[in-house]
């Protein structure tokens, strides 16, 4: 029998969210979405230098149906007064690099939270 990790499909049960407001963290943006279903990973993409927000984040469900009901609801709505956008993200290849956790050299500073 195969484990509910093998079921995963990163490419279809990723949810591309753009126009985020900029203040938003990765944990606060998981407390905003985890009532559409569990939510394996929220990566909120940031400037490399300034570590500052781009205002686009990555949604990982656990199941399809989730990321889908997601992307639909979310799409058009308005959060902290910014109009989001929301699609199933497209799949180009590098879903594994965001479902691992990264190390990071600087212990003091957690990347992967905000």
């Amino acid at each position: 029998m195969k484990s509910q990790c093998s079921k995963i499909t990163p490419s279809k049960s990723t949810v591309y969210v753009s126009n985020i407001p900029f203040s938003l963290t990765n944990n606060d943006f998981f407390k905003l979405l985890e009532k559409y279903g569990k939510i394996v990973k929220v990566t909120i993409v940031k400037d490399r230098q300034t570590r500052k927000s781009k205002g686009v984040a990555f949604v990982f469900f656990l199941r399809v149906e989730d990321a889908q009901k997601c992307a639909q609801t979310l799409n058009g709505s308005e959060i902290l007064g910014r109009t989001v956008k929301a699609s199933i993200a497209v799949d180009n290849g590098r879903a594994t690099e965001f479902i691992r956790r990264r190390e990071y050299p600087d212990k003091s500073r957690c990347y992967e939270c905000g």
